[in-house]
């Protein structure tokens, strides 16, 4: 048995969601939590930890990637300091293939 489709799904509202809490967050200095993308989009496929250089210095920091698949599509946000610091993709748009029913 494949369990690969099971299990909840989002939207691009519910990216957009995320998106305008970010925003939100970000022009009162606080920051959108993992905790609180996942209360939107639920639990991520993959999280993983690099670093990543900054630019405006020559020092790198920590970043926390979160994986979130569905039909194929991949979906990543990062956070540095459990804060999201990225605008969040939206999904394709359905349309250029139609599913048999």
């Amino acid at each position: 048995m494949a369990f690969g489709g099971c299990g909840p799904r989002f939207t691009n509202e519910n990216l957009a969601v995320v998106d305008e809490q970010r925003i939100k967050l970000d022009k009162a200095h606080k920051g959108l939590s993992p905790k609180e993308v996942e209360s939107i989009l639920g639990q991520p496929t993959r999280i993983e930890t690099t670093r990543l250089p900054l630019e405006t210095q020559k020092k790198e920091v920590e970043v926390v990637r979160y994986f979130y698949k569905q039909d194929g599509e991949t979906i990543e946000l990062h956070f540095v300091d459990s804060k999201l610091i990225n605008a969040v993709p939206r999904l394709k748009e359905p349309g250029l293939v139609q599913a048999a029913k």
